[in-house]
């Protein structure tokens, strides 16, 4: 199997010490024909390169230049589908995201959104900032997020203390349909945290949307897991927003596993 690759020829002349007009008597001949044609000329550095060549990664990697992206494609060219499957294992993640480009944008959106809301979200922070995911979170999801089973009402609790004081009295006062004692927030926060857990989120959930995304920033602040409780749906909306080559490059967060099940659905005929 031959494969043509853009190799340092400046690098190979250095290692077996020869000029750039000797040089020129190799084109187009391969780095294995130049180091045997040295060899059997008397050259003893190259007798001595060949053998350092094939026996360390580090100087195939310089000599063949396998991180420019083109000798990469060369190489996978020349691999069966078993083989290039067993290789994508070994790539690093940059790597893979540079093939996600050959998807179109309709593509890469349906495979994101199979993804786990963690990975989603992870991608979605690499887009944007916090506080610009959560102005995009639909008004829905906030309210589900504040409903949810899986959000201990303690820890929605604790955030109360970050909420104006003007606003723990609307809350009270909506909640009692009295007139609040002013004076003392921790009053307010206890009286508001005695409610039944339902009744509390239900508090909180019909909320307005920018003190939601409040009371969420700080909680992701403290934890970003916290964004995982949104669906993969929505970060995917937000996401799809981004012009294609934007898109793929924040896909650079998504897990080895989740790159690899996408670069195996590049069609065969890419690499032919």
């Amino acid at each position: 199997m031959s494969i043509s690759l853009n190799t340092d020829q400046y690098h190979l002349m250095t290692k077996l010490n020869i000029s750039t007009s000797r040089m020129s008597n190799y084109a187009d001949r391969s780095v294995d024909d130049i180091i045997e044609a040295e060899a059997e000329s008397g050259n003893t550095l190259a007798k001595d390169y060949g053998r350092k060549l094939f026996g360390s990664v580090d100087e195939l990697i310089e000599t063949f230049q396998l991180a420019d992206p083109s000798n990469k494609y060369n190489v996978i060219n020349q691999m069966s589908a078993e083989q290039r499957e067993k290789v994508l294992e070994l790539l690093d993640p940059e790597d893979m995201v540079m093939g996600l480009n050959f998807f179109t944008q309709e593509k890469l959106e349906r495979m994101l959104a199979k993804v786990s809301s963690g990975e989603a979200a992870n991608v979605a922070l690499e887009a944007f900032s916090l506080s610009q995911i959560l102005a995009m979170m639909p008004e829905g999801d906030m309210e589900a997020f504040f409903m949810s089973s899986d959000i201990p009402k303690e820890q929605l609790s604790i955030q109360l203390r970050n909420l104006d004081p003007e606003m723990l009295i609307q809350l009270a006062e909506s909640i009692s349909g009295e007139a609040a004692d002013q004076s003392d927030a921790s009053k307010l926060i206890a009286q508001i945290s005695a409610l039944p857990d339902k009744q509390f989120k239900e508090t909180l959930a019909s909320l307005d949307p920018e003190i939601q995304q409040n009371i969420v920033f700080n909680m992701a602040s403290d934890n970003k897991e916290i964004l995982y409780h949104f669906s993969t749906q929505s970060y995917t909306d937000m996401v799809s927003q981004l012009q294609k080559p934007d898109m793929v490059k924040s896909m650079i967060a998504l897990d080895g596993e989740s790159l690899q099940r996408m670069t195996k659905q590049l069609p065969e005929d890419l690499f032919c």
